[in-house]
């Protein structure tokens, strides 16, 4: 897809303001803007607080979960007995595992994807103003008018430095990885013109980025040590394709409710709406990996 290209101009009105999970993108030879991201330890209901509940205390340190990296060990086993044996009821027990104990509970899951609920904002935000103003006029803030009347996947790729800005830390990584894989599934499914993009495609988009970031969050956590990994190029690709399919399908259609009145919607509102998501997309995982067991 080559690489995202940078934006300039205004975008007052597209950054939402309550993101407060990473650090504010600005245009270049910008900053200070109003709608900005504000300061992460300010906000108490920031993920980044240190004084939010089982977050540490040191700027740019979080912890694997929210229990204590033991609590997570025994839905790493499951996924290691699912990623040799390619079992459901393994992966429904790892998965409704890393929910239930292994985060402490769909809200604590949610509130620990800090990064990926700041890039759904501004992604948000941004299909929110293209239903309120059109295309070309969000494409003409963005300073993005050469874009105008091409492939939605080539925006999409050319916001991805707006929506998920480079960081270290892991979320940051799962985030912007989410929506390069987001864009890329895009452009393989016979896509249309940005401009033609209907209100219910551009939100099964935001809603497929909600699912990519989860799965990228559950992989990073249950897969990243402990877990036996076939060495069959083709088992591991299995593997990634069917924790894909059951985190997708379980979502896929349950929440697209959730965005009804979306041009309506204020950035705060949109804040609230991105935790509803993410809170019910981890409890509707948890209830299908415990009815897969």
């Amino acid at each position: 897809m080559g690489t995202s290209k940078g934006y300039g101009g205004s975008v007052s009105g597209l950054v939402p303001s309550w993101v407060d999970d990473v650090a504010p993108a600005t245009t270049p030879g910008q900053s200070g803007e109003a709608g900005q991201p504000s300061n992460p330890s300010s906000d108490p209901n920031s993920p980044n607080n240190p004084n939010q509940p089982g977050q540490g205390g040191q700027s740019g340190q979080r912890p694997v979960d929210n229990n204590g990296t033991a609590k997570l060990q025994p839905a790493r086993t499951q996924f290691t007995r699912f990623a040799r044996t390619g079992s459901r009821s393994a992966l429904g027990r790892a998965l409704s595992g890393y929910v239930r104990s292994g985060t402490g509970g769909a809200v604590r899951a949610a509130r620990r994807m800090g990064a990926s609920r700041a890039a759904a904002g501004r992604l948000l935000g941004v299909i929110r103003d293209v239903q309120r103003f059109g295309a070309a006029e969000v494409l003409r803030r963005l300073n993005l008018n050469g874009l105008a009347g091409r492939a939605s996947s080539e925006v999409f790729m050319a916001l991805v430095e707006f929506v998920c800005p480079a960081g270290g830390a892991i979320d940051e990584a799962v985030a912007r990885q989410a929506m390069l894989e987001n864009v890329i599934a895009l452009a393989e499914s016979g896509e249309t013109t940005f401009d033609e993009m209907t209100p219910e495609q551009m939100n099964e988009f935001f809603l497929d980025f909600v699912s990519q970031s989860i799965e990228g969050m559950v992989m990073a956590d249950l897969g990243q040590r402990g877990v036996t990994i076939p060495d069959d190029v083709d088992a591991v690709e299995r593997m990634q394709t069917e924790l894909h399919d059951f985190i997708t399908g379980a979502t896929r259609g349950r929440l697209s409710d959730r965005l009804e009145g979306l041009p309506g919607l204020t950035d705060q509102d949109i804040q609230g709406v991105i935790s509803r998501i993410y809170e019910s997309a981890f409890e509707i995982i948890a209830v299908a990996g415990e009815a897969a067991q």
